[in-house]
């Protein structure tokens, strides 16, 4: 939700990202949440008070003031032996939908004319819809979409005022920052469209409680209200409970399952799937723990929910979102040229394949490396000698990359190197371009929020909004065909040189016998083999951070970064990408100033050495033993 600032109207201009875009896709709601908001917006406004005396109050005698206050439920589905929409029995809704069925009097009031008749309670409305109106940029699509109906206003409006916040700010607090203000209601409408939507799948799970793992999972992530995204990311979430009944019955049997985080319940499902030992009720408890160290272990495990089932490449790299916010091809093109980033910053700005070779063929010969362990010795005797490696997952043998490939398609893709490209090879050159752009308009964009007193209403996304498109559709259209293929063999090469070569304990501890991980292990052997000290640790910052950026390129549509935490997420990244880059160049102005000192002293040791052999030099020869001749003088 977006953090909002209040202030009043003043006569500055807002500017707005407009829904026209380069790629043809618009903003809308979901059409079920669009439904279920138009539903609760039209109960809520329903004509269902009396009035005795001054007061507001249910054809049943319930106050207006205990009823709003009543726990705002979801709508339920299914359920043979009732109607087939429904709330719980003491819910808001269920009162209300029973009150307009029993209703038998003739002048009944609706919400909108109750708040109307409270004077302070009318005044505060003008003045929060007022600085809605001046605030509107700032809101969320989930916020716009809630605050769009005047009936769920007035029931925030009539609850808060209720709950005793009687002036604009508390009750302005109230409605963005109280859980029962508008969160409630998002929270309301997105169970509430989700079961909706497992209503129609058919599927036999449990859905209609709110503690039930599929809705808690679908809460946790917080969907947009998207049409682009809501409904994808809900039938997905349902994936994981539908083709992976048999193991989650398997995890729910285990005493450990109340304490699993519902973000590792689809790791251990792979686990589990992919277990050489089948996991049982019996033997769970055992293996659990297990599976369970392995996940956390993993850097960045909890922001990695890329789905991999084998029936589409793999683009992870163990540490996005895979939304289905776009088009599959599209994305899965530039999630392709995330990976290839992430593998040529490391495999050749760090040059860490270098690095391996380094290790195996001199390193060794000449290094007193024992190795005992026999999966460290066949690793390295098929990587060597066989020129292969292991899958890291699979398991499968596959051959190595060869350099100039590898190049290659990085100069295809990325416009890197000076490599040599066959003639069917389309360079693509307009990448440099593009990356600058979008570096250039994110540094000018943060330049401009720092300037402004309020950067959410009156600083302009639209050019770095334009700098991301024009790069999703250029990597769209160049990483495609066989970069697609090799892609993820590169990075499996290299994720297996780093894990089961560089990191195995028995490297670390003879190379860096004070301890260390790969980190240490790559600096030492890359200073032994040019002489210098890597900058390992930003190198691996730029890789990382660059598949990032290129990830939330692939999953970027306007409403991603209408939300302003997945914007802000995506500023701060670029940013510190912007630092690290600049930390590389500093390091080698400062590599280059170091050689050309070294290069002016040996010139001067040169030229003071010649100096004083220059008398020498000049000395006549040594005379015969007997005689003169002219040169003897």
């Amino acid at each position: 939700m977006a953090t909002l600032n209040f202030f009043p109207s003043t006569n500055g201009v807002k500017i707005r990202r407009t829904n026209i875009t380069t790629n043809g896709i618009t903003a809308d709601i979901d059409s079920h949440v669009k439904e279920q908001l138009t539903y609760l917006n039209d109960l809520l406004g329903t004509p269902i008070y009396i009035k005795e005396g001054d007061d507001f109050q249910t054809v049943d005698g319930t106050s207006i003031s205990e009823l709003v206050q009543l726990p705002l439920k979801a709508r339920m589905y299914g359920n043979s032996h009732r109607k087939e929409q429904q709330w719980q029995e003491d819910s808001l809704l269920n009162v209300i939908y029973k009150t307009i069925n029993n209703s038998k009097y003739d002048k009944i009031y609706s919400i909108e004319e109750y708040i109307d008749a409270e004077d302070k309670l009318s005044l505060l409305k003008f003045d929060f819809k007022d600085r809605l109106n001046n605030n509107w940029n700032n809101l969320d699509l989930n916020t716009r979409s809630i605050l769009s109906y005047p009936n769920i206003v007035n029931y925030l409006l009539a609850f808060g005022y209720n709950a005793g916040y009687t002036e604009i700010n508390g009750l302005t607090n109230f409605i963005f920052g109280n859980k029962y203000g508008n969160r409630n209601v998002i929270i309301y409408t997105q169970i509430s469209a989700s079961r909706q939507y497992i209503h129609e799948e058919r599927v036999s799970v449990e859905f209609n409680n709110e503690k039930n793992p599929v809705i808690t999972d679908i809460l946790k992530g917080n969907p947009s209200f998207s049409s682009l995204s809501f409904g994808a990311f809900v039938k997905k979430t349902l994936e994981n409970y539908v083709d992976n009944s048999t193991e989650l019955d398997i995890l729910k049997d285990s005493k450990y399952y109340p304490v699993i985080p519902p973000s590792m319940i689809p790791k251990l499902i792979k686990q589990i799937k992919a277990s050489i030992l089948p996991v049982t009720d019996s033997n769970i408890d055992i293996l659990l723990p297990i599976f369970m160290n392995e996940i956390e272990n993993t850097p960045g495990w909890e922001d990695d929910t890329t789905d991999t089932d084998g029936s589409a490449p793999d683009y992870s790299v163990t540490f996005l979102d895979d939304d289905a916010a776009t088009v599959q091809v599209v994305s899965d093109n530039i999630r392709c040229a995330a990976q290839m980033f992430y593998s040529m910053t490391l495999g050749e700005e760090l040059d860490i394949f270098s690095v391996v070779n380094f290790f195996t063929h001199k390193f060794m010969v000449r290094g007193n490396i024992q190795i005992s362990d026999a999966q460290l010795r066949e690793d390295l005797q098929m990587y060597v000698f066989s020129n292969k490696f292991t899958h890291p997952k699979t398991g499968k043998i596959i051959e190595r990359t060869r350099p100039a490939e590898r190049r290659m398609f990085y100069k295809q893709v990325f416009n890197y190197g000076n490599a040599p490209v066959t003639d069917d090879v389309v360079v693509n050159k307009e990448f440099p371009k593009y990356w600058r752009i979008l570096i250039m308009e994110v540094a000018r964009y943060i330049q401009r929020a720092q300037d402004s007193p309020n950067p959410e209403s009156y600083v302009s996304r639209q050019n770095v909004m334009q700098a991301v498109e024009d790069l999703q559709y250029n990597l769209s259209t160049h990483c495609s065909g066989m970069a697609n293929v090799i892609s993820p063999i590169i990075y499996d090469e290299l994720y297996f040189v780093i894990k089961r070569i560089l990191n195995h304990p028995e490297v670390v501890k003879q190379l860096v016998p004070a301890g260390g991980n790969w980190w240490k292990v790559v600096e030492m052997l890359y200073e032994g083999m040019k002489h210098q000290r890597p900058k390992t640790t930003i190198q691996y910052n730029k890789a990382k951070l660059g598949y990032e950026i290129l990830n939330s390129i692939a999953d970027y549509n306007p409403t991603t970064f209408e939300d302003d935490k997945r914007f802000s997420a995506f500023i701060s990244n670029v940013d510190a990408f912007i630092i690290s880059q600049a930390q590389l160049q500093q390091k080698e102005e400062d590599e280059n100033e170091d050689k050309d000192n070294r290069e002016y002293r040996r010139r001067e040791k040169r030229v003071e050495k010649e100096d004083d052999e220059e008398p020498a030099e000049k000395l006549p020869a040594p005379s015969p033993s007997a005689g003169k001749d002219e040169w003897d003088f």
